[in-house]
Parts: C-alpha cells; sequence; structure tokens
C-alpha cells in the first residue's frame, strides 16, 4: 500500500505544480496592445511633420525592415534613419494621416492594417494607399518590425 501512495501523491504534485504554471502566465491584451499601436502612430506622424529623423527611428526596432514600393528592403534602424532623413531634405512632405483599420496578433506580434495619405507642405495629396505594419516588443514596448505599404494611385507612365 505504502508503494502506491507515494507514487499517487508524487503525480498529484507535479500535475498540480504544471497545471499552477499555466495560470501565471500574463493574458495578452489586444486592447493595450491596440492603445501603444495608436501611440506609435500619432509619433510616426509627428516625427514625420517636425521631420525628425531621431524620433522617427525610435518607432523601429533594431532589427527593423522597411519595403518601400518600386524600391529594395530598408534594412535596420540607423538605415532607416538616414533614409528618411534622404526623404525630409527633398522638402515636399508636409505631412502623414495614418488611419488604423484593424489590429490582430499575440504576445510575440502584432499586425497592423490600415491607410494612409501623405501631404504636400502645401497641404495637397501627394499619395494614399493601405499599410500592413507587424509589431514586437523591444525594450517592452511594441516597435515596428516590418512595414510594408503600396499606393492606391495609378503607377506613373513608363519612362520612353
Amino acid at each position: 500500500m505504502k508503494k502506491l501512495i507515494l507514487p499517487l501523491v508524487m503525480g498529484t504534485l507535479i500535475f498540480s505544480s504544471c497545471e499552477n504554471k499555466k495560470t501565471d502566465a500574463v493574458a495578452f491584451d489586444l486592447d493595450a496592445a491596440k492603445k501603444e499601436i495608436a501611440a506609435q502612430n500619432a509619433a510616426f506622424e509627428s516625427a514625420i511633420a517636425k521631420g525628425d529623423s531621431v524620433a522617427f527611428g525610435a518607432i523601429f526596432t533594431e532589427d527593423a525592415k522597411r519595403f518601400n514600393p518600386n524600391a529594395p528592403a530598408i534594412v535596420g534602424k540607423p538605415t532607416i534613419m538616414s533614409n528618411f532623413s534622404s526623404v525630409i531634405k527633398l522638402n515636399i512632405i508636409g505631412s502623414v494621416k495614418l488611419t488604423m483599420d484593424g489590429v490582430y496578433g499575440d504576445e510575440n506580434y502584432v499586425t497592423e492594417e490600415g491607410t494612409f495619405t501623405i501631404f504636400a507642405k502645401d497641404g495637397s495629396v501627394m499619395d494614399k494607399g493601405k499599410y500592413l505594419d507587424l509589431f514586437k516588443k523591444e525594450d517592452g514596448q511594441y516597435k515596428m518590425y516590418r512595414e510594408s505599404w503600396n499606393s492606391d494611385l495609378p503607377a506613373a507612365p513608363a519612362a520612353k
């Protein structure tokens, strides 16, 4: 009888300790993630309006990639910041408006779908389209890990 009780007690302890580990896990809060990403979108818009490459870079993970239309990928935060500075020096972009259409994911990655409008310095619309961004946690906050977008406007005619 004693030989039977010890394995039962040990089995109960093992299974109950496994069960407690599951309940200790923090539940993923999609609404909190949406709020955090909305704040990152506001920071994105602000950085563009101010022409602030440092603030723009802070939105991205160290290993981020931007998939611009009709161009090779821009890889890594330093390269993203340098590219942003080059675009801002052209002095044609006035502002950008992002509209979040959907957010989904889990505790590892969160994807945002949305639309954008780019305005020139004079307020006219330069471009509009859609984007898909993938966020991941870095230093305790969601940052942009992958960014891809394309225009809804017709493509420019090919050069002759």
